[in-house]
């Protein structure tokens, strides 16, 4: 799948891996993205760690910013061209002082890559779906630099699955 960002690859500890990658329609809330996807991936857990990325190995972005939410961690990227992609997983990141982690809703853990996103699957995951869902804007910053939130806001709904339920 290309992007203005350059080409999506799906990875399982750095290997290209079968994926669904399936279209979602716009609506009101996102007319005008000029992508949706949902990139699903399905893995039999066998007790050991892996990593299941999805990511643009040459990405041409100028800026990159987590957009996290409720049961999502997200990230977007920005190209000097004023287009925007987003990156999301289900997932509650984050770990307590003591090494536990903070939020035991997902048998799994996620991470913000340079070029994209992915899941931490532990010894522990029982999970055999994990998906990501993916979205892309053009103009959220015109030719004077001002931000047109309006646009900017679309990526994150769009890529947000958790939403499609």
């Amino acid at each position: 799948m290309n992007t203005p960002f350059g080409e999506i690859v799906v990875l399982l500890d750095d290997e290209p891996i079968e994926n669904t990658a399936i279209e979602k329609e716009r609506n009101d809330i996102f007319k005008d993205v000029l992508g949706c996807y949902r990139i699903v991936v399905d893995i039999q857990p066998d007790g050991k760690s892996h990593e299941i990325k999805c990511v643009i190995p040459d990405m041409q972005c100028n800026n990159r910013c987590p957009e996290t939410g409720e049961d999502i961690e997200c990230q977007s990227f920005f190209n000097e061209k004023g287009d925007k992609l987003s990156i999301c997983v289900q997932a509650e990141i984050g770990y307590l002082p003591d090494g536990s982690r903070w939020s035991a809703k997902y048998d799994y853990d996620a991470a913000y890559l340079e070029n994209g996103m992915s899941y931490k699957i532990l010894e522990t995951t029982r999970e055999s779906r994990f998906v990501f869902g993916l979205a892309w804007i053009d103009q959220v910053v015109d030719e004077d630099g001002e931000w047109n939130l309006e646009r900017e806001n679309q990526t994150w709904f769009a890529a947000d699955f958790t939403l499609d339920l």
